[in-house]
């Protein structure tokens, strides 16, 4: 089997978040480097409309069941288009990919985006798994999870990386200080992603009540309603508490933003102090954008950034405080930090290596 080979990514998700752009992502890699790349999302969803968007064709199925009930018509497309690989993204859709692999023959990949969280020995669990080809772990953290819970050798539960898009480093117009109306010698601190429960906005809130650095702002991006993906209840606890304590001059909630790297790229610090990251994507865009990192030191953060970066326990709120106010109060250090992360991106997280792998595994698996 060469690289140039026809893929079809299957995500019936409603959501759409980290997980939902991964088959686009690498799709779109896949897709510039001569493969044909095929999806099945369910109709309606954003994750279905983005791949109608990006792949050569796209099947939309109302829902999950229909997929059973047109179980023989949509194995016949996928033999029409001489699919080589499944690359399946959500457990939930295991058996359909399973009873369609019955019935065509491809290689079953399944990435595993979560890690498992509980045993899935019984018996149902072992039909499906033992049909999966090759399971995906996106981090270290993930694959242990995953090779105690899955009825599946070790050796078939791999450990891939996400990757991202290393851009060259240019200077850019954007003002995020004049847009805000900030002083010139204000630290930006930037936190960005989903406003949920575990991504550690409150806790990073009380750090920065305790900063002793008069300069440091904290600019919180994402989604401040549900249709932007933010936890109403959750933004609206938030505010609150910015009000409550008089933090209203210091912190600003950016909201949702199409180009969440550009703002990446505005600002001195990256937080990230998630409780329990499966991965952590935004910690390998900051460290491509060559940002200087506060990051937490549960989950996956840790193993992506080794040394090039500082770690701090996110419920220890005043050790949290203590690591943005070094690293704000020292500008050299942020530079010798953020060339270490710009590096280690470009060595491990770039998009077309990782892509790269994941064909070479298709082909090998």
């Amino acid at each position: 089997m060469s690289n140039k080979m026809n893929v079809l990514h299957i995500c019936l998700s409603t959501g759409f978040g980290g997980l939902e752009m991964y088959p686009m992502r690498v799709g779109a890699t896949m897709m510039s480097q001569g493969c044909h790349v095929y999806g099945i999302g369910q109709a309606g969803t954003p994750t279905n409309a983005r791949m109608v968007e990006t792949f050569d064709s796209t099947l939309s199925l109302a829902s999950r069941g229909e997929g059973y009930r047109k179980l023989f018509s949509i194995a016949q497309w996928i033999k029409q288009r001489e699919i080589d690989v499944v690359h399946c993204h959500k457990s939930s859709d295991l058996t359909l990919a399973v009873l369609l692999k019955k019935l065509c023959g491809f290689k079953l990949i399944y990435t595993d985006h979560m890690g498992a969280k509980r045993s899935k020995r019984d018996f149902y669990h072992r039909f499906i798994y033992r049909n999966v080809d090759l399971v995906l772990s996106i981090s270290n953290f993930t694959r242990a999870r995953n090779v105690k819970a899955l009825p599946m050798p070790e050796s078939k539960i791999k450990r891939l990386w996400y990757g991202t898009e290393i851009a060259d480093i240019e200077d850019i117009e954007f003002n995020l200080k004049a847009e805000l109306s900030l002083p010139l010698d204000a630290i930006l601190i930037g936190i960005v992603g989903r406003l949920s429960n575990g991504k550690g906005h409150l806790e990073l809130l009380k750090a920065f009540k305790q900063l002793r650095l008069s300069q440091a702002h904290l600019i919180i991006v994402g989604g401040l309603t549900a249709e932007t993906g933010g936890s109403t209840e959750y933004v609206r606890m938030l505010e609150s508490y910015v009000i409550e304590n008089d933090l209203q001059d210091k912190v600003t909630f950016y909201g949702f933003t199409n180009k969440p790297d550009l703002l990446l790229k505005t600002v001195d610090i990256v937080v990230i102090p998630s409780h329990n990251e499966a991965f952590g994507l935004t910690v390998i865009e900051a460290m491509a954008a060559r940002k200087a990192i506060v990051g937490s030191s549960h989950g996956a953060i840790p193993e992506l950034l080794e040394d090039t970066g500082v770690v701090v326990d996110p419920f220890d709120t005043e050790a949290f405080a203590h690591a943005i106010d070094n690293l704000s109060s020292n500008a050299d250090e942020r530079e010798r930090l953020s060339l270490l992360a710009r590096k280690r991106a470009c060595d491990f997280f770039d998009q077309k290596k990782h892509v790269d792998t994941l064909l070479e595994i298709y082909r090998t698996c």
